[in-house]
């Protein structure tokens, strides 16, 4: 809790690092732009796979199957980002954990890990914690707009994206920030509501940029730095082989066709 903020400097910079890279603006640019033709619905987009459906679709359907896209929530995404989600909180605690007492301020007693450790830090946590203000009420907040903004990503609406936010932040807090530390009340109140807030504000930012033909170098990084999750996840994914799509079409005779497809290369 008292290095947020060192985290959210950390990920200034690699959004920036994935936005100038051309494969990365590239494959961005492929994940998060509209097509200029009409498509099937497709919750998790993988060009490779291919496609089903007619290729001549109105524009009227074509804008009201981008409607229903908007509405659905994709689950299976959403838990597959919660696993990657999971695995880099623990790595952010690993890398602390290496760091010296003096970025961190943690003690060697304190670096001691076991299980009796925390449940205790589970069971007894901090109403208010004395960190640094930049961290509680900036570096909190932005967390908590990324894992808001991932669930909006999803295709969920702004309730259930806040709720994401705040069992994300739980996730984090009770979990493996315990091994070293009491959880605190007052961040498991900030991160979702401060982050439902300024994911509200990201939300236009993003549409603004996803709205451009041809986003210059500044839209990717704007992209990415309000959905470091999902850029981080693209990244391993590809790394992996992962191939998964989900696609929904509705034809004109009202036949729902449904295609679930993962793979590994």
């Amino acid at each position: 809790m008292s290095i947020v903020n060192r985290c959210a400097v950390m990920v200034l910079v690699l959004c920036v690092g994935l936005g100038v890279a051309p494969v990365g603006a590239e494959e961005t640019r492929g994940l998060l732009l509209p097509d200029a033709e009409p498509t099937p619905f497709v919750l998790l987009p993988d060009r490779a796979l291919g496609s089903f459906g007619p290729e001549n679709e109105e524009s009227a359907e074509s804008v009201e199957k981008e409607e229903t896209k908007k509405k659905s929530r994709d689950w299976l995404g959403l838990g597959r980002d919660t696993v990657f989600l999971l695995g880099y909180q623990f790595a952010f605690i690993g890398i602390l954990y290496l760091l010296p007492e003096s970025v961190t301020h943690w003690s060697s007693e304190e670096k001691k890990i076991s299980f009796e450790k925390w449940w205790d830090h589970v069971q007894h946590p901090v109403l208010w914690d004395k960190d640094n203000p930049i961290g509680n009420y900036v570096g909190h907040p932005y967390v908590g707009a990324t894992y808001y903004i991932r669930a909006r990503e999803r295709g969920f609406d702004r309730i259930d994206s806040f709720v994401y936010s705040a069992l994300a932040s739980a996730m984090f807090e009770f979990g493996p920030e315990a091994m070293l530390e009491r959880p605190s009340v007052q961040d498991l109140i900030v991160t979702p509501i401060g982050g439902a807030l300024m994911g509200l504000g990201f939300e236009p930012l993003r549409h603004w940029v996803k709205s451009k033909p041809e986003p210059r170098w500044y839209g990717h990084v704007i992209l990415i730095a309000t959905d470091p999750i999902g850029a981080l996840n693209g990244v391993f994914e590809r790394l992996m082989g992962i191939k998964s799509d989900i696609r929904v079409d509705v034809g004109r005779d009202s036949k729902v066709q449904v295609q679930l497809r993962l793979r590994w290369e």
